[in-house]
């Protein structure tokens, strides 16, 4: 008896492994609530967001891989597919007009299996040099940005001063150009590389030079 229940329980136990396993479509709510803010930053005038942007990722609560991770909805007949690359980050971002119409977005994870997560990300010209004035521009229409969303509570809002290029893979040796012509290593951890363009030892950089091309560069306090 004690073996045929132990057996009966192992069975109930892949049965229910199994079914996990299965894929899940599911209604999962309005286009914008999976892209906080974006309404907002597309609404800035283009001149006030040419370097930074807003990104989103998403991830699995059970580890399934980002690419097998999918969002979807549908305008007229067509299924609109947003593109997730392996970190997670959707690349196929809605318009304006999208969030507005504000479809159901589908998706094949189970309900609280998923979450998503939105970042600050700066948008610099050229690369792996950089030149001062475009860090500093990144940082303040980011702050700006957030002071006009704000409000009143701009005076809680979080203040951008440190650009963080990641890497994939080990970061690079990084330096600061100084209008003499003098180098300053910049701060490596890991995968990054740190650059606060508004410290003191700071202000007379004219560029900042990277040993490699970062996949992103995130804006942080």
């Amino acid at each position: 008896m004690r073996r045929a229940l132990l057996i009966a329980g192992l069975l109930a136990g892949l049965v229910s492994s199994a079914a996990l396993a299965q894929p899940v479509e599911r209604e999962a709510g309005p286009l914008p609530r999976f892209f906080p803010h974006r309404e907002t930053y597309l609404g800035l005038d283009p001149d006030q967001r040419t370097h930074f942007q807003l990104a989103y990722r998403v991830s699995s609560e059970a580890d399934i891989a980002p690419g097998e991770i999918e969002m979807w909805f549908t305008q007229g007949e067509d299924r609109v597919s947003f593109e997730i690359d392996a970190t997670g980050q959707i690349n196929h971002l809605p318009d304006l007009r999208t969030l507005e119409a504000a479809p159901p977005v589908w998706i094949n994870q189970p309900s609280g299996g998923m979450s998503l997560s939105m970042q600050f990300e700066a948008r610099l010209p050229g690369g792996p040099a950089y030149a001062a004035e475009d860090l500093e521009l990144a940082l303040s229409q980011a702050n700006n940005a957030i002071r006009q969303a704000a409000g009143v509570a701009a005076l809680f809002a979080p203040n951008f001063k440190t650009l963080i290029f990641v890497y994939d893979g080990p970061a690079p040796t990084a330096d600061a150009i100084h209008e003499d012509g003098s180098r300053t290593p910049l701060t490596a951890q890991e995968n990054r590389v740190l650059v606060r363009p508004r410290d003191r030892n700071m202000r007379d950089v004219v560029r900042i030079e990277l040993g490699g091309m970062p996949v992103r560069v995130l804006l942080d306090s």
